[in-house]
């Protein structure tokens, strides 16, 4: 049985940070867990092998300088985020070593470095990692990340949208995206507390030739780990996959989404697109992803 008792939630910034914590928060709630915020520091000497060799010494210097004093600026702001929003959703500061046992709670982790080899190395150790997905803000940035997350940590990601108001209270109804891959059975088995205090779960999925997969063994599994009310879902055959996804999901009211990351094969999705990079840049709701 998948437990959950601590998550990493990367805040990159004070910006996107908001979105990150406000699911991780949600979700520590909806779990009773622990929340480990996670802000990596830019490093200035990483930029070194960027900077022209042409350059002097002092300009080096001076451009390291300048770089790190950005990167505290940006990190004591992102904190004072993270404690204002530990306090507006009132969940218990931890600052001392971890205890067996851990509930609702949450601390602040600084390190140095690169942001997706460090959240690589972090997530190895988490339960779930929360992130925020990628927008036209911090798109590249933010899809390395999460990319790092998906394939090397072995762990499910939450990938959190926007900030939008009356997105606080618990995940009632939780739609399933089901292919029969590999990829949606582990997200699925990540998302088992969350799919077991859940009013409602709808299991979608689409009758492709690659694709198809009956739900009847999904439900009978589902209903062995004492999930409630189910309805399944088939998706129009035309259009877009990722597109009908999203509406469906609005259509029963889900407050967050499971699925598999980049189950297509590289073929597909060059014809067709990424089903998973359309939901990343669309969604609303939070979507729990596994590769």
């Amino acid at each position: 049985m998948p437990t959950v008792t601590n998550l990493l939630a990367v805040v990159s910034d004070p910006t996107s940070g908001r979105a990150t914590l406000a699911t991780a928060f949600r979700a520590a709630r909806a779990l009773n867990c622990h929340v480990d915020a996670l802000h990596v520091r830019s490093d200035p000497a990483a930029a070194l092998p960027l900077v022209g060799e042409a350059m002097s010494g002092a300009m080096v210097d001076e451009m390291m300088g300048v770089a790190e004093k950005e990167a505290v600026g940006r990190a004591e702001k992102t904190r004072t985020m993270f404690e204002e929003m530990a306090a507006a959703y009132q969940i218990p500061r931890t600052d001392g070593p971890p205890r067996a046992g851990e509930t609702l709670s949450a601390n602040w982790l600084e390190e140095p470095g690169i942001e997706e080899q460090v959240v690589a190395l972090r997530a190895c150790r988490a339960d779930l990692v929360v992130l925020s997905r990628p927008t036209p803000n911090n798109e590249t940035a933010a899809l390395m990340t999460l990319n790092s997350a998906l394939m090397q940590s072995g762990r499910a990601v939450l990938a959190a949208p926007p900030l939008r108001e009356g997105a606080d209270g618990p995940f009632g109804r939780i739609a399933v995206f089901w292919n029969g891959s590999s990829e949606a059975t582990r997200a699925v088995s990540a998302a088992l507390p969350f799919l077991q205090a859940a009013e409602q779960v709808t299991v979608l999925r689409v009758e492709e030739e690659e694709w198809f997969a009956p739900t009847e063994d999904l439900e009978a599994y589902l209903t062995r780990h004492g999930v409630r009310t189910m309805v399944s879902r088939v998706l129009p055959r035309e259009g877009r996959t990722g597109r009908s996804l999203l509406f469906a999901a609005d259509d029963v009211k889900a407050d967050m989404m499971v699925m598999g990351a980049y189950t297509r094969s590289k073929l597909r999705q060059l014809i067709l697109g990424s089903v998973t990079g359309y939901v990343m840049e669309q969604a609303i709701l939070p979507v729990l992803l596994c590769h």
